[in-house]
């Protein structure tokens, strides 16, 4: 007989006051004891159920609760290290560090940014597309393999505050991952659980976009 079969009958018992009463617990091992209960007490009689289908069933219960055991210690593990990276992080607020991002807020602070090339390019641009489409090209001439720097000069250039994206032009059309360099600001955790960090210059990031920690007092 099996357990649906049982938690028919159990329901039939509750209206005639047969049903077996639990702790009111509401888990999974006592549901178990109490449909178990009740597939024993209405088993027909002349032909019992073998008692290895009781042993699987107890195996079953057994491991959904180790399961349930294991995301319980999993999610509270995960939490417990989103914590303890918010304490981490939280001691470098001022600090400085890179971060891979494809766009930039100015506000008329000139702003220092880099990226890596893995060849050699001959004519190297970066780009910034501002909120009404217009593009800023600044000029960057030809570059070795390796890593490059670069500057945003809101004034020089005449860009008004706003969000620019970016994106480096090669003449080799290399795909390159620009980084900005920002003053952390704040450390917090969202509503997700998940640590969220505010850079100037950028705005809210996940902590996976940070390449690099400059330190304090790079300018």
């Amino acid at each position: 007989m099996q357990i649906n079969n049982a938690i028919h009958n159990a329901n039939d018992n509750s209206i005639t006051g047969n049903t077996p009463q639990s702790n009111g617990g509401g888990s999974i091992s006592d549901m178990f004891t109490t449909l178990l209960v009740a597939q024993i007490q209405n088993q027909d009689p002349l032909a019992p159920t073998d008692a290895s289908q009781f042993v699987t069933q107890f195996a079953q219960l057994s491991q959904v609760e180790a399961m349930q055991s294991m995301a319980s210690l999993t999610a509270a593990a995960a939490a417990l290290q989103e914590s303890m990276l918010v304490v981490t992080l939280g001691s470098q607020v001022g600090s400085h560090v890179m971060v891979a991002a494809d766009a930039v807020h100015l506000d008329g602070d000139t702003v220092k940014g880099g990226f890596v090339l893995s060849d050699h390019a001959s004519d190297v641009t970066l780009v910034l597309t501002g909120p009404d489409g217009s593009e800023h090209r600044i000029e960057l001439g030809a570059r070795e393999a390796g890593e490059v720097d670069f500057e945003i000069d809101p004034e020089a250039l005449g860009l008004p505050p706003g969000k620019y994206a970016m994106r480096v032009d090669t003449n080799t059309n290399e795909t390159v991952r620009t980084e900005i360099q920002g003053e952390l600001q704040s450390v917090r955790l969202g509503a997700d659980g998940r640590v969220i960090l505010m850079v100037a210059g950028i705005g809210e990031i996940a902590t996976s976009d940070i390449t690099r920690f400059l330190g304090r007092g790079v300018s």
